[in-house]
């Protein structure tokens, strides 16, 4: 007796795979979906992690903007800083005296408003980077800004029974040793003014710096009814500067551009100016970057309020800054210029008178997206500053397709007198 086996039919077979076939579609779409979604996400968090880790260094440092620098004519010459544009368009030596040497105090901050491009190939490392156009340049000045750990390192002098010595703090971590190169500040302090002079070590024509050792402060044992302050430097041989230099920038290198980025953008790099040589040791912080506008806000007539605004080289400015207000004269534009660093009366102006620091980043968030349009041109600045910042013009720079996002960075330097 035969049995009664039944099987599927062509038709049904085919039905059946064409069904598989469609899920299977629908699964693959979808799980594109999901990949480019998670690719874009996890872009976008990389990058939020680097601007956090990338801006804390720049806050940092320009909190400490100022720290111990000298504030009166030095005894003693330096002809440091650095060696290449457009960093040494920063430099604070006197090109007016002999040989290029410097004696008066140096200024905290410098700022290169909205550069040209321009090509550098200091660090070997890294390669050339190119400027790009258009952005701000900032040159920070303090003993605290160097990359070393002995730029982090203080301390101050103690004098007992005709002898000198520096403190001793408790972590040994903290304190100086012998390969230690620092400089000494002697404080006044009056109700009125703080003022600090660079204390040479007499040991040549640029002995501006300490060899910090158990001896190096003895000259000084007769002179106990001053303060003294001795600030880390850097372990180097020689010095070029009685401070540290960190210079922030955009600029796009002309190797190993991240794959992701934007064309024509650049990277946010930290900058340390070398005391061996003059040159820069590139740090990249923040990949994918489009601009970086400055502004200052400044207490003009002394009061404690800010009561005017500039950019980056005070070329324009806001407030209290014109001749026909107060009689002050553009006294902004005098202390941030480049050209009137021989004049020491317009160099205190930046310590005295500078109340808060603005850095605008613009960085692309994540990779390039099809189905965006970017709103264009994007403001690289706040509200009000159409005049002291820039407009982005996405559209014409081809950057429409990427997505943006605005940092911003508000520091109140506390080592500069204006906020004490």
């Amino acid at each position: 007796m035969l049995k009664n086996i039944k099987g599927f039919t062509l038709v049904e077979l085919i039905v059946v795979m064409a069904v598989f076939v469609v899920v299977l579609a629908i699964t693959a779409s979808s799980f594109d979906t999901i990949l480019k979604q998670t690719t874009k996400l996890f872009r976008s968090e990389e990058s939020n992690i680097e601007g956090v880790v990338g801006l804390e260094m720049l806050r940092h440092d320009l909190q400490q903007t100022g720290l111990g620098l000298f504030t009166e004519f030095s005894p003693v010459v330096y002809k440091g800083e650095a060696s290449s544009t457009p960093a040494s368009n920063n430099n604070d030596y006197d090109t007016n005296i002999a040989g290029n040497d410097k004696k008066e105090p140096p200024r905290p901050i410098v700022v290169g408003n909205n550069l040209a491009a321009v090509t550098n190939s200091d660090d070997a490392a890294t390669g050339s980077v190119s400027i790009i156009a258009g952005s701000d340049y900032l040159s920070i000045k303090s003993t605290a800004v160097g990359i070393n750990g002995v730029s982090q390192k203080w301390t101050y002098l103690e004098f007992d029974s005709g002898t000198v010595a520096p403190h001793a703090w408790q972590s040994g971590a903290e304190n100086f040793d012998g390969s230690d190169k620092v400089v000494l500040l002697k404080r006044q302090i009056t109700s009125t003014i703080q003022t600090s002079t660079l204390v040479e070590d007499g040991t040549g024509p640029e002995s501006f710096y300490f060899s910090f050792g158990s001896a190096a402060f003895n000259a000084l044992a007769a002179l106990n009814n001053s303060v003294y302050t001795a600030y880390g430097i850097s372990a180097v041989a020689t010095l070029r500067m009685p401070f540290n230099r960190s210079d922030y920038f955009v600029a796009r290198p002309s190797t190993n551009v991240p794959a992701v980025c934007a064309p024509n953008v650049g990277i946010l790099y930290k900058a340390t100016v070398n005391h061996s040589n003059g040159k820069l040791t590139y740090i990249p912080l923040i990949d994918c970057v489009a601009d970086m506008q400055v502004v200052l806000e400044w207490d003009m007539n002394s009061d404690g309020m800010t009561d005017s605004y500039s950019n980056a080289d005070g070329s324009v400015c806001n407030g209290l800054c014109p001749a026909s207000v107060l009689g002050l004269g553009n006294q902004v534009q005098d202390a941030l210029s480049t050209t009137n660093n021989s004049s020491s009366a317009t160099i205190p102006n930046i310590r005295n008178n500078l109340k808060i620091i603005k850095a605008y980043i613009l960085a692309q968030d994540g990779r390039r997206d099809p189905g965006f349009t970017s709103p264009s041109p994007i403001m690289v600045g706040g509200t009000g500053e159409t005049a002291l910042t820039r407009s982005y013009d996405i559209a014409t720079a081809g950057l429409l397709n990427y997505r943006w996002k605005l940092y911003r960075i508000v520091v109140r330097p506390k080592n500069l007198p204006a906020n004490q």
